[in-house]
């Protein structure tokens, strides 16, 4: 008797895990585009021509169209994004150049408000201030310093860093070179591959925040469909 209950407990787990195994991970339907933002902080906005801007994004930085992204070949991308971002081409992007790049060029970054004019500067930090600083900003990078979630671009990114173009100024002297620039690149290339084979692929590349979200509710939509239910409308909040 109780090697036929072990038996039929066992069937029962067995089909547990058949079933949760079966749960689909890739909506079979079409998945809306989400935007990216590449690891130096460019924006690939989706196109009516619906296509994809993660590839968009690989196959400019691909230099040589092998398949594989290098870590030199991240570093002249961050060079050409560079170029574009440095207005009066002195080498260096001054704190102008930065709120350009927040307010017209990837306004998803933004999290807090600029600086009034008229306030006295901060002060320069220290030493130990600014290293502090750059462990913490290699930390969220890999997810794991204290952000409660992805935000800013982190939510269309392979790393969670809000602000990209503003987490490479290395000394905190809100200006940043193109030498920190292409350190920030070189960093960001160590994030992305652990593993250590020197060159990125489209299929080892995470997926960003906002792919998977999507991806989720369109697996949701596809199984409300299949029950024949009506798919719940979100509620907008009231506006004062």
């Amino acid at each position: 008797m109780r090697i036929a209950l072990a038996l039929l407990a066992a069937a029962t787990l067995s089909g547990a895990a058949l079933a949760k195994k079966a749960e689909p991970t890739v909506c079979p339907g079409p998945v809306p585009t989400q935007l990216f933002i590449s690891p130096v902080g460019e924006p690939f906005r989706p196109q009516p021509d619906g296509g994809d801007p993660v590839t968009r994004w690989f196959d400019g930085a691909d230099r040589n169209h092998d398949g594989q992204v290098t870590q030199s070949e991240l570093i002249l991308d961050a060079d050409r994004f560079f170029a574009t971002l440095d207005k009066d081409h002195n080498g260096e992007l001054w704190p102008d150049e930065i709120s350009d790049y927040e307010e017209n060029v990837a306004p998803e970054v933004k999290l807090y408000r600029a600086r009034q004019p008229g306030a006295a500067p901060a002060e320069r930090p220290s030493a130990e201030a600014i290293k502090e600083a750059r462990e913490r900003m290699k930390r969220r990078a890999k997810g794991d310093g204290g952000y409660d979630g992805p935000m800013g671009a982190g939510r269309y990114a392979f790393l969670n860093v809000p602000n990209p173009v503003a987490g490479a100024d290395a000394d905190l002297n809100r200006a940043i070179s193109r030498d920190e620039f292409r350190r920030m690149a070189a960093d960001r290339f160590r994030d992305l591959d652990p593993n250590l084979t020197k060159a990125l692929t489209l299929a080892t590349l995470p997926r960003t925040p906002a792919q998977i979200e999507a991806n989720r509710r369109c697996i949701e939509k596809a199984k409300e469909k299949a029950s024949g239910r009506t798919p719940e409308k979100r509620k907008e909040p009231a506006r004062p």
